[in-house]
C-alpha cells in the first residue's frame, strides 16, 4: 500500500460517497479467463477507514468467477453531480476529481457481520418497500473484503491537473 493512498484515503472516501449518491453504483473491472476485460456495476461497496472495503456479491456471476482465478480488481467511481460537470464545462477545469480508480485484491466470500448488514440496510432503507429491494438486498448474508494498494484520479486532459 502506498503512502499516497493512505494520505489521500479521506478524499477518496469522500469522492466515492459523492459518486454513489450521483450515480448509485461503482464499476468493478476484472479479467476474464481469455484475458479480455469484464466490467460490472455494484452498488454494495462500503469503504472503511483503513484503506479497505467490502461488498456483497449476493448474485455470484462472471465477476466472482474471474476473481477466483485472479483476485485483482479495479473499481471506478465517477461523480456524476450536475454541478461539478456544468461548472467544469463553463470554467474549462474540474475543481475536484471527476472520477477515481481504486486497485485492490478481493478476498474469498465470508459471512457478513450484523454491523455490516446494518450499514448496508441503512444505505438502502428508502427502497425497502420495492420489489427490487426484496430481490436484490433483503437477504444479504455474505461479503467479500478488498485490500486496496493504490489509486489514480481519472484525468480528462487539460481540464484536470
Amino acid at each position: 500500500m502506498s503512502n499516497n493512498l493512505i494520505q489521500s484515503w479521506p478524499k477518496i472516501v469522500e469522492h466515492f460517497e459523492k459518486s454513489r449518491q450521483s450515480s448509485r453504483f461503482f464499476t468493478f473491472a476484472t479479467v476474464n479467463p481469455d484475458g479480455s476485460p469484464h466490467m460490472a456495476p455494484y452498488a454494495s461497496l462500503i469503504l472503511k477507514d483503513d484503506c479497505t472495503g467490502y461488498y456483497s456479491d449476493v448474485f455470484p456471476d462472471q465477476t466472482s468467477r474471474n476473481l477466483k482465478a485472479d483476485p485483482r480488481v479495479c473499481i471506478s467511481a465517477v461523480h456524476m453531480g450536475l454541478g461539478l460537470w456544468v461548472k467544469a464545462i463553463f470554467t474549462g477545469k474540474f475543481d475536484a476529481w471527476p472520477g477515481v480508480r481504486l486497485y485492490g485484491t478481493v478476498e474469498p466470500s465470508r459471512k457478513a457481520t450484523p454491523q455490516e448488514i446494518n450499514v448496508w440496510r441503512h444505505r438502502v432503507k428508502r427502497y425497502k418497500w420495492t420489489k427490487g429491494y426484496k430481490t436484490l438486498w433483503a437477504d444479504i448474508r455474505t461479503v467479500r473484503d478488498i485490500r486496496f494498494e493504490r489509486f489514480e484520479p481519472v484525468r480528462l486532459g487539460p481540464m484536470t491537473k
